[in-house]
């Protein structure tokens, strides 16, 4: 697999890992269809492009990394994803005792990114004065408000 197609897939990783205790104490799965609209203003959408993009140079070099225990550890990038999805569903995936060393070995180097990559947003975030929780709030609202996106479209085009 490619490196383009696997830096979506960590980039998930890393917002699942760095929002998965908030979503936790948020999740209401009745409220979730009637979400309401996210008021941002241009400042702090400003402030947020910002963070984002720190935030993005960051991941880049996390998953540099992360790519490099998998290559080490001698799996596939496309084997690692398989067995990754299958756990995070909860499945059992049938594993050799080598994929299954090598697995742990890439969970532990992962493992360690998230919480340096999580130390380094939350360092971003002071810096740009934004808390986790607006971060990530403007992060969903972006994803299904299409003016909001437009609106940082523009700002970053400018």
């Amino acid at each position: 697999m490619t490196r383009k197609l696997f830096i979506p897939f960590l980039a998930v990783v890393f917002l699942f890992a760095g929002s998965t205790a908030m979503q936790a104490q948020n999740t209401n799965p009745v409220a979730q269809p009637q979400q309401k609209k996210v008021e941002v203003s241009d400042s702090e959408l400003q402030t947020f492009a910002k963070v984002m993009q720190e935030v993005r140079k960051e991941q880049k070099s996390s998953q540099g990394v992360m790519l490099k225990a998998i290559k080490d550890n001698g799996l596939q990038v496309k084997r690692y994803q398989e067995i990754a999805r299958a756990k995070r569903k909860g499945q059992n995936v049938e594993m050799t005792s080598k994929e299954k060393k090598a697995y742990q070995a890439v969970q532990q180097v992962m493992k360690k990114e998230q919480q340096k990559m999580r130390k380094k947003m939350n360092s971003i975030l002071k810096k740009h004065s934004m808390k986790r929780r607006r971060y990530i709030q403007i992060s969903r609202a972006l994803q299904r408000d299409k003016q909001l996106q437009k609106r940082l479209q523009e700002m970053r085009q400018k």
